[in-house]
């Protein structure tokens, strides 16, 4: 009998729990999913507050003025060419064409309508003075942006990111093509309105090698030590697995297979390490997460579910199959290795100030999850440091850095089964070592070929740049 009610309140202690949980979560979406209609161009209160009221501005990190009103109905745009288009699908604008934009994101912050603004709207009723919405002072450098963006091959696609993971604050952020919000009804290229950082994702290609070594360190003991072999060809399951341009690597070491980026070893990894396994890490990796974060909308990555066959594994293990992720998200994965295995959940917004000035509002840090322990990512460091100096990543070194070490992954990922189109060509890192200047970034080139020739010295003049300007 006792054994009985033992068992009886503690299945009603879980129970307790797993109801309080749904209600957080709950709870936790519905503000999220209420925000994001607040703040959708299509509410026709904001299109109604955009002509009694004169909305605030939006300033990048330096507190230069990216998009204002002088009066109600009106807004003007930076007049700098290359700063506007840059910021373009950060800044937004007023007909939500990029709907994850500061315009359409934190619309009822910039009209005075947020929760925040409520005492100052009735002072304001009261004084009778013109209605006004708030200031956003965004974490991102305008100035970093627009260089960034120009390191990019002339009529590319593609994305950069750079972070601060410590803090989690985006400091540089570009996709293109970009559009223009000063004049929507100029013709763009198809897409150009979609944020190719937090909307699209891509097959990783080998940059998810960083998950298959942490999942293979975390679950294959010994495996450090072990040694491979490669034949350039491995056909098993179904699949046949090829090493970039037919190179037989020969016997090599985990180390030097992570450096090389060799296909046949990381799927051998990965059906080594089991389907189970590799999705268990993946997902702390945080893929298939609902990404509910407060600054920015960040479209869900995907990898392996629980039907997936033996050769999907083995595809997934190199960053191939059906696995996808956004370039932020792969930033955040970069930065979670250097912040020994915590990833920060990313951060667009640092100030939110009143008309009159003073800030109501101020970015706080906050961790997302651990995605693997200390040990394991100091070790996946190390890896990603000897890929720079010596392996594929050689052209994402920096000439002149001494304050730390450049570590990183490149990438070359297939996107069309017709073997012709090429491939993307993708590199994320990070500055490790460096207390002033904790970055991580992620670079994607659309059809670029090679990431090691295309992305890396992207990745490798942005992190320059960004370190002299000294940004944190």
């Amino acid at each position: 009998m006792k054994q009985t009610r033992r068992l009886i309140r503690l299945f009603a202690l879980a129970l307790s729990f797993m109801t309080v949980f749904t209600v957080i979560t709950y709870i936790t979406m519905v503000k999220t999913n209420a925000s994001r209609w607040l703040n959708n161009a299509q509410n026709t209160r904001l299109r109604e507050a955009r002509k009694t009221t004169r909305q605030g501005t939006v300033y990048d990190c330096e507190m230069i003025a990216l998009s204002l009103s002088e009066k109600p109905g009106e807004r003007s745009y930076i007049a700098n060419d290359s700063i506007r288009l840059a910021m373009s699908h950060t800044i937004g604008d007023q007909y939500g064409m990029s709907e994850t934009g500061v315009e359409n994101r934190h619309a009822t912050a910039l009209l005075g309508l947020s929760d925040i603004t409520g005492a100052d709207k009735t002072l304001q009723r009261l004084m009778g003075s013109e209605p006004a919405g708030y200031d956003v002072v965004l974490t991102v450098s305008a100035q970093l942006s627009a260089y960034v963006s120009s390191l990019f091959p002339q009529g590319s696609r593609g994305a950069c990111v750079i972070v601060n993971y410590k803090t989690g604050a985006i400091l540089g952020k570009v996709s293109l093509p970009a559009y223009d919000p000063a004049d929507i009804g100029a013709a763009v290229q198809d897409t150009a309105y979609y944020d190719r950082v937090l909307q699209y994702r891509y097959a990783p290609g080998s940059t998810f090698k960083i998950v298959t070594l942490s999942s293979a360190l975390e679950n294959l003991g010994g495996i450090a030590e072990k040694q491979f072999d490669c034949e350039s060809l491995w056909s098993f399951a179904g699949s046949t697995i090829r090493c970039a341009g037919g190179k037989a690597h020969g016997r090599i070491s985990l180390k030097e297979a992570f450096s090389e980026s060799c296909n046949i070893t990381f799927a051998k990894l990965a059906y080594e390490t089991g389907a189970s396994n590799l999705r268990r890490t993946a997902e702390n990796y945080a893929f298939n997460d609902n990404f509910l974060f407060e600054d920015v909308v960040l479209y869900s990555s995907h990898c392996l579910n629980s039907a997936a066959s033996v050769s999907e594994v083995i595809q997934t293990g190199f960053g191939q199959g059906t696995c996808e992720a956004t370039p932020l998200h792969m930033a955040m994965i970069a930065g979670a290795v250097a912040n020994d295995g915590v990833m920060m959940e990313p951060k667009l917004i640092k100030e939110i100030r009143r008309p009159g000035g003073g800030a109501t509002q101020t970015m706080k840090s906050a961790q997302y999850k651990r995605v693997t322990d200390s040990e394991n990512a100091k070790t996946i460091a190390q890896y990603m440091y000897l890929a720079v100096r010596n392996g594929t990543g050689k052209s994402a070194q920096i000439t002149g850095y001494t304050a730390g070490k450049v570590c990183g992954k490149t990438g070359s990922a297939e996107f069309s089964n017709d073997k012709e189109a090429g491939t993307h060509a993708w590199y994320v890192g990070f500055l490790y070592g460096d207390e002033q200047h904790p970055y991580a970034i992620a670079v994607i080139v659309e059809k670029g070929g090679s990431g090691g020739a295309v992305a890396a010295p992207i990745a490798s003049k942005a992190l320059k740049k960004a370190v002299e300007m000294n940004l944190y």
